[in-house]
């Protein structure tokens, strides 16, 4: 009845948020509706995306970057029910992160391994630190030695780490073809079943149609993993004057992205989480969720998946690993208007979770 239709939003109140609340007297008259409800609401933010045929991709996965350690994370993130974990090759952590899936004894097939191959990146440190190439077999060399850190037969997605235009006049070969051979070099690894979805990092619209335009490109970019956040700093190489990327978040290639079904990966989403804006937290407790899963449930009803750390302290690890995974309560969905007044905080400083 209109009664139960009009007392149904407030299951996103605060007063229902404790698993012990019963919902409201109006709804329980309708427990399917309740249900079904709830069903929607998880199914608009999925735990896997589809990224290539038959690949399905978790959407939040364990960030092991910058500070992010995988000897303390790995296991906390598995207990907790994640599947996907983030490496690369330039985080120097692939041999602990073999160690920590060992230990745990979880089965291949319930891991999502994501790593990636230096491309353009390593200029951001300095002008003397170059690693694109024209020839396409370094891509697959690269993700060879990978696999072998690993002690893996193969990942389940690789990604070019960038664009060789992050080299700026210090490129010793043109960037688009270099993005072009390493791309050809991604393919063949593909092809070679070393991985079962290939993707670019830190690409940009130019980068993107160039790629896409390439002669030699006959399989389109899975993912597009980038820096998105609410209102996260740009990052830019003192050494070179190169940005890696912008503030806050790319709206033009995540619409690029989206149009050519090309799966947006977000990182960086807590360092450019707004903690200590009062209206944030005030969404936060209206939802009975903490700031940062505010700041990850904004990130995926972007349409986004995501990548984030749990730090180097293993009990805070485990915590973070809980709270970020119960992002995807059922129960928990921004609205409209909260929604527009995170996509319009401007970016002035990053964020901290502690």
């Amino acid at each position: 009845p209109a009664s139960c239709r009009r007392h149904s939003r407030r299951i996103h109140s605060a007063s229902c948020r404790s698993r012990s609340c019963p919902p409201p007297l109006a709804c329980r008259c309708f427990p399917r509706v309740m249900h079904s409800l709830s069903t929607l609401l998880l199914a608009a933010v999925p735990r896997t995306k589809e990224i290539a045929p038959g690949v399905h991709m978790p959407t939040m996965s364990l960030g092991t970057c910058c500070g992010s350690d995988p000897s303390v994370g790995v296991a906390p993130w598995l207990a907790s029910g994640g599947v996907g974990i983030d490496t690369a090759n330039d985080y120097h952590d692939q041999p602990a992160i073999a160690t920590a899936l060992k230990a745990t004894g979880a089965a291949r097939d319930k891991i999502f391994l994501t790593t990636k191959v230096p491309a353009g990146v390593a200029a951001l440190h300095g002008p003397s630190k170059l690693d694109c190439s024209l020839d396409p077999q370094r891509a697959v060399d690269v993700l060879k030695e990978n696999l072998a850190q690993l002690r893996m037969t193969h990942v389940d997605l690789v990604l070019l780490h960038g664009p060789c235009e992050l080299q700026g006049t210090a490129a010793a070969v043109d960037p688009a073809k270099a993005n072009a051979a390493q791309w050809q070099g991604m393919q063949m690894a593909l092809s070679s079943g070393l991985t079962r979805a290939i993707g670019v990092s830190n690409y940009n619209v130019t980068h993107l149609e160039a790629l896409l335009a390439a002669p030699t490109t006959r399989v389109k970019p899975a993912v597009n993993q980038c820096q998105m956040s609410i209102n996260g700093s740009a990052f830019c190489s003192p050494e070179t004057g190169v940005c890696l990327h912008g503030p806050g978040h790319d709206d033009a290639t995540i619409a690029f992205c989206r149009k050519h079904n090309i799966t947006y990966e977000a990182y960086d989403v807590m360092s450019g989480c707004p903690f200590h804006d009062a209206r944030l937290g005030a969404i936060a407790r209206a939802h009975g969720m903490s700031a940062a899963q505010v700041c990850f449930r904004w990130t995926l009803q972007r349409g986004a998946i995501l990548a984030t750390g749990t730090g180097h302290n293993a009990t805070k690890a485990a915590l973070h690993s809980k709270d970020d995974l119960g992002t995807y309560d059922p129960n928990f969905e921004l609205t409209g208007e909260e929604m527009a007044y995170l996509d319009g905080i401007r970016p002035q400083r990053e964020g901290v979770r502690t």
